[in-house]
C-alpha cells in the first residue's frame, strides 16, 4: 500500500482527536463530521486543492473537492483565450464507507455521470448513499465532473474562445493517482473500477479499453458504443449545440455573458462536432479504433477480455425476453446488443442484460447495483429484476 506511514500516522492523530473530543462537554464537540478529515496531498499530481467540504445529510461521508488544473481549459486555437483565468474551478464528489480509516485499503468505484448532466448527478438523483447502503458495498465511490457534453475525452478541436478541455488527462492522469494520494486505497488496479450512465457508460468503455493496466471492473449502463453511428453524432451534435464545452456552473464562471465562447465555432454539423472532440474518424474509422469500444471489441478484443469478465453492458427499450421492444431507450437497446454482439464473436466473457427501461434512474440504479455485486463478488442476480440476458 501506497503511503503507509503516513496513513498510519494520520489514522493514530484522528483517534487520538476523537479520545480528547469524547472528553469534551458535547457543546465543545467538533462540528465536522470526522469521515472527511483533512486531505494529506490536496494539492497533488497536476491539481490545486481550493475547497474541502462536507455536503450536509450524508452522515458526513460524502465530501466535495474543488480543484482547478491546466486540463480545464487549455489554450487551443488561432488567437489567445477570450477567457480569465483559462482554468476554471472543477469539482469531484467522494462517498466514503462508514468506519473510513485513511490507512486502511478499500476498493474504489469511480462513476460517471451523464450528458447535459454534471457531477452531482449520482449523488442527488442517483441517490448514491441508498445503492450503497443497498448493496454493502463497503469501498470509496468517486464522482468527478465530466463536462455536460465532454464525453471524455481530451477535445482535438476547440472552441470559439480558443481553448478545449482535456477529459482524460484529468480523470486518468491527475484524479486517479490524486484519490491513491489521499484516501485509503491500494493503489492498485484490482483495487479500482468504473462505470457510468448514458455518455458516462460510453466514458467508461473507453477508459477501460484504453488503460486496461488501471482498473479491474467495467460497467456501461444504458451507454453508447459506437460513435461511428449517425445517431450517436446526433446526440454529440445536440450536446455541442447546446453547452459545448460548458461543465457545470463553474464552466462559465465570471463569464457568463460571453457564452458562445464556449461552443464550436462555424456551426458545424454532427460529424464535425465528433471530429472537434475525438479528431478525423480516417479511412474506416482507424483513427478511433483504439478507444471507440464496438471498434475495439472487433479490433482489439484482448483490451476487454482483459477484464476477466468484470465487463458488463446494460440497456432498457428490450422486452421481457430480452428482445427490442418498442418502448423506452430503444436506441440505447440497439447499441449495447451491437456491443455484446461484437464481444460474444470474439469470444469475450462479459455480462450482458436488458429488459423493459427508460433512460431514467428507475433504470439506471438497478443497472448499478447489478455492476457492483458483479465486480465486487456480493452474491447478487445475473442481471436486474425483470431483465435476462438474450439467448441469441
Amino acid at each position: 500500500m501506497r503511503h503507509l506511514s503516513t496513513r498510519a500516522w494520520l489514522s493514530a492523530v484522528v483517534a487520538a482527536i476523537g479520545l480528547l473530543l469524547g472528553a469534551l462537554p458535547a457543546g465543545q464537540a467538533a462540528a465536522a463530521p470526522a469521515p472527511c478529515g483533512d486531505l494529506t496531498a490536496g494539492t497533488s499530481n497536476g491539481l490545486t486543492l481550493r475547497n474541502w467540504t462536507v455536503v450536509p445529510d450524508h452522515d458526513g461521508r460524502l465530501c466535495e473537492a474543488e480543484l482547478t488544473t491546466g486540463a480545464l481549459f487549455t489554450p487551443r486555437g488561432p488567437g489567445a483565450p477570450q477567457i480569465d483565468p483559462v482554468q476554471k474551478p472543477v469539482r469531484v464528489r467522494v462517498y466514503l464507507p462508514a468506519g473510513y480509516s485513511p490507512s486502511a485499503d478499500y476498493p474504489v468505484l469511480f462513476l460517471l455521470h451523464g450528458g447535459a448532466s454534471d457531477y452531482l448527478q449520482w449523488s442527488t438523483a442517483g441517490n448514491i448513499r441508498q445503492t450503497v447502503a443497498d448493496t454493502g458495498f463497503k469501498g470509496i465511490v468517486v464522482m468527478p465532473e465530466g463536462g455536460k457534453s465532454g464525453f471524455y475525452n481530451d477535445w482535438r478541436g476547440h472552441t470559439y474562445g480558443n481553448f478545449a478541455p482535456l477529459w482524460e488527462t484529468f480523470h486518468i492522469k491527475q484524479l486517479v493517482p490524486w484519490v491513491d494520494a489521499n484516501f485509503g486505497t491500494s493503489g492498485t488496479k484490482s483495487g479500482r473500477a468504473i462505470a457510468g450512465v448514458s455518455m458516462g457508460g460510453y466514458g467508461a468503455l473507453k477508459y477501460a479499453a484504453q488503460y486496461n493496466g488501471l482498473f479491474s471492473a467495467v460497467g456501461d449502463l444504458s451507454g453508447g458504443t459506437d460513435i461511428r453511428r449517425a445517431d450517436h453524432q446526433q446526440i454529440i451534435n445536440d450536446g455541442t449545440t447546446s453547452y459545448g464545452a460548458r461543465f457545470y456552473k463553474l464552466g462559465t464562471e465570471g463569464d457568463a455573458g460571453n457564452y458562445w465562447k464556449y461552443l464550436l465555432p462555424d456551426n458545424p454539423g454532427p460529424a464535425e462536432r465528433t471530429a472537434a472532440i475525438f479528431g478525423p474518424p480516417g479511412t474506416a474509422s482507424v483513427n478511433w479504433e483504439s478507444f471507440n469500444p464496438v471498434q475495439v471489441a472487433e479490433k482489439t478484443p484482448q483490451k476487454y477480455a482483459a477484464y476477466g469478465g468484470k465487463l458488463a453492458i446494460y440497456g432498457g427499450g428490450g422486452k421481457a425476453d430480452g428482445s427490442k421492444g418498442t418502448s423506452g431507450e430503444t436506441d440505447v437497446w440497439q447499441w449495447t446488443n451491437n456491443m455484446h454482439q461484437a464481444l460474444k464473436a470474439k469470444g469475450v466473457a462479459h455480462r450482458y442484460c436488458t429488459g423493459p427501461g427508460s433512460h431514467d434512474f428507475t433504470t439506471f440504479t438497478p443497472e448499478l447495483k447489478n455492476f457492483i455485486s458483479l465486480a465486487y463478488g456480493s452474491g447478487g442476480p445475473a442481471c436486474p429484476a425483470g431483465w435476462t440476458t438474450p439467448a441469441g
